[in-house]
């Protein structure tokens, strides 16, 4: 015998299918229908309230009432019926636009991975000739095989090594971004790495550019010892990137420090702090977007791809940590990234999966 369970979800499918049916008639006619039946009921109410108090009823008393619920219920249900042909007819629109959005997200999902993939792979082709053409190009910049009779030949070949480094620049950054966004960076190779090492080998890398440039550079490490896992590129990279942008936007005879310290929550912080241009909160937004570039003297100056401080931001997030950013116009910057602490004596598999897990939703959220 059915219970109380079966009955309700039985009633429930019934009254759906009549409300089915009254949605495919006319609105007047659907109606008359339900006025119809409520007047009915209203019948069968006062008959049974006439039994119960004991009242005698006249066919007066049954035109009244039946007219008082013709007059009042016509218009509530002829409103009420209009109102959900209305909704039901937006949710078949919403239906259909959802329907059509899915098809064209996941076309553009197919090629944008195809897109990204096949960017991806000329790594190669792009890397490999233009690091002929730089390193032909110095050669002849700095007369490594004997003296060129004409000196405007070294001009060409400065302007030749500079405007093929930047472009080959431009080319590593390009396929760094596809790189990350067709997910061929692989954090299962992250490791411990002692983050004064890391710093340390970033500033050597740039002691050059910073020379040039005239603006010092020095080390702050108020802790020693500090590891974080990470995948050692990246975050190399990514500190290179750093510096780079507050070397390039520090006036001559300016600073940048680098310090690293432990947070109050126990997290290692790594600060790119310079006295350079600084930027406004806009500029700060712009900055972050791919191919954004900062509208001032010393960016003009310094023709970058845009790509840095993103690309800094990405690696650092896929790496389980987080890059914040405070400036002021004239008063400096200050970039600082934070990753969680990591015990040399842990092992590496038991950090490893924890940071597994939020991968996929970092890569979305970064780009």
């Amino acid at each position: 015998m059915p219970g109380p369970a079966n009955v309700q979800p039985r009633l429930l499918r019934q009254l759906n299918a009549a409300n089915h049916w009254l949605g495919r008639r006319h609105p007047a006619f659907a109606t008359a229908l339900l006025v119809t039946a409520c007047t009915a009921v209203t019948q069968v109410l006062l008959v049974i309230c006439g039994a119960l108090f004991d009242q005698p009823l006249t066919g007066k008393m049954f035109t009244i009432c039946g007219v008082i619920t013709i007059l009042v219920a016509t218009p509530v249900i002829l409103h009420a019926q209009l109102l959900l042909r209305a909704q039901r007819a937006a949710g078949q629109r919403l239906k259909l636009m959802t329907r059509e959005l899915a098809i064209a997200l996941h076309n553009a999902k197919d090629v944008n991975t195809s897109r990204t993939k096949q960017f991806a792979n000329m790594s190669h082709e792009l890397r490999t000739p233009m690091n002929a053409i730089v390193g032909f190009s110095d050669i002849l910049r700095h007369q490594r095989f004997g003296p060129m009779q004409n000196a405007r030949y070294l001009e060409f070949a400065a302007d030749i090594n500079d405007s093929a480094q930047h472009l080959l620049d431009l080319i590593n950054n390009l396929l760094d971004l596809a790189k990350l966004e067709a997910g061929g960076f692989d954090t299962r190779e992250a490791e411990p790495v002692e983050v004064e090492d890391a710093v340390d080998m970033a500033v050597r890398l740039l002691q050059p550019l910073a020379t040039q440039q005239q603006v010092a550079v020095s080390v702050d490490i108020t802790m020693s010892g500090l590891h974080v896992l990470v995948v050692q590129r990246m975050l190399r990279q990514a500190l290179i990137n750093l510096l780079s942008n507050a070397i390039k936007f520090t006036p001559p005879q300016g600073r940048v420090q680098v310090g690293v310290d432990r947070d109050a929550d126990g997290s290692v912080a790594i600060r790119v702090s310079d006295s350079g241009i600084g930027m406004t909160p806009a500029d700060i937004r712009t900055a972050f977007v791919p191919f954004g570039q900062v509208d001032s003297m010393l960016s003009r100056k310094h023709a970058g791809t845009g790509l840095g401080l993103p690309l800094a931001k990405a690696m650092v997030e896929l790496n389980h940590g987080l890059l914040d950013l405070s400036s002021m116009p004239g008063k400096g910057t200050v970039v600082t990234l934070r990753f969680p602490a990591f015990n040399p004596d842990q092992p590496v598999s038991l950090m490893t999966q924890a940071q597994l897990e939020d991968i996929a939703a970092k890569v979305d959220e970064t780009l």
